[in-house]
């Protein structure tokens, strides 16, 4: 590993990552990466379903998906470093920390992803398996159960249809006094009879012994309690930017996300940011990709002075 300075150091190997350090390589740009796990590919090999949006192909499963991206990444050779993680980060200098060496850059890419978060209340597995947080791994266990899904958006939704077409009562609670999702799918959830809306509820505590027999739910507007009968409990809530190592160095937001604009540019000169860890960005394969290649693209006229 070489501690000396190269054109781009990128930090994450997800899907942006990668897609930043490929465009990189191609316009021959000294380019390293420093990746965490002991593979490329992030978060992929945590989606169950079908990946069929990828205008490259159709895909069983993000774990397939990551495969197909390893086998791109693989053309990086030793520039990629895998189970190294970045232990500091001076961004106005542009240097990272890996292993006790400083590494610098003239230009930095922070695609760190984000992180699952979990509710102090429902540890996922707890009750033998009635709490999840991947109802996609055991659609089977909740058959024709009450069931709680915790969320309002896309995936808690979608969870939450699922398991009423499946026979389940559902008790949907989200913070937020409106859901999130998408409007075709809010539309099904109001015609879905089995699925009782909650919002403007959070989750307080959960009872039974080994299995599941009750949540508690409590209104934070007005403090009122309500126990629900349940038999499983589905958690489907906002994942968190990892941005720990770079607080008080860059512009985030409210969320703790890396703001950008349209270059990928950060408040920070030289540093730039690509997928899921910058504010507003659509959690989809094909953006993260494409934010790579446009930060790509803005390294390089860094580089070159023309930015």
């Amino acid at each position: 590993m070489s501690d000396g300075r190269h054109d781009v150091v990128i930090i994450g190997a997800g899907t942006a990552g990668t897609s930043c350090a490929l465009e990189c390589f191609d316009i021959q740009l000294d380019t390293v990466v420093f990746e965490t796990d002991e593979r490329p590919g992030g978060q992929l090999g945590e989606i169950d379903h079908s990946v069929r949006n990828v205008a490259t192909g159709s895909f069983r499963n993000g774990s397939a998906l990551r495969d197909s991206l390893e086998e791109s990444a693989a053309i990086l050779g030793d520039r990629l470093h895998l189970s190294h993680p970045v232990t500091r980060a001076d961004l106005g200098e542009r240097w990272i920390e890996v292993d006790g060496a400083r590494i610098r850059g003239r230009t930095l890419v922070l695609a760190t992803g984000t992180r699952a978060q979990q509710l102090p209340a429902a540890e996922d597995g707890a009750f033998g398996g009635d709490v999840t947080y991947h109802l996609e791994a055991r659609p089977a266990r909740f058959v024709g159960r009450d069931v709680v899904v915790i969320g309002g958006g896309d995936s808690a939704t979608l969870d939450a249809l699922e398991l009423a077409r499946e026979g389940s009562r559902v008790s949907l609670v989200h913070r937020s006094e409106a859901l999130t999702a998408r409007h075709d799918i809010v539309e099904q959830v109001r015609h879905e009879p089995r699925i009782e809306d909650l919002p403007g509820w959070q989750l307080d505590a959960l009872d039974g012994g080994d299995r599941l027999e009750a949540v508690t739910i409590v209104r934070p507007t007005d403090g009122q309690r309500r126990r629900l009968a349940a038999g499983g409990l589905v958690v489907k809530i906002a994942r968190v930017p990892r941005t720990d190592l770079f607080r008080d160095q860059v512009g985030l937001d409210r969320a703790g996300a890396i703001v950008v604009d349209g270059e990928m540019r950060t408040s920070r000169d030289g540093v730039f940011a690509a997928g899921d860890v910058v504010a507003g960005s659509y959690a989809r394969v094909a953006s993260a990709l494409g934010q790579g290649a446009v930060a790509a693209r803005s390294v390089l006229r860094y580089v070159q002075g023309r930015m």
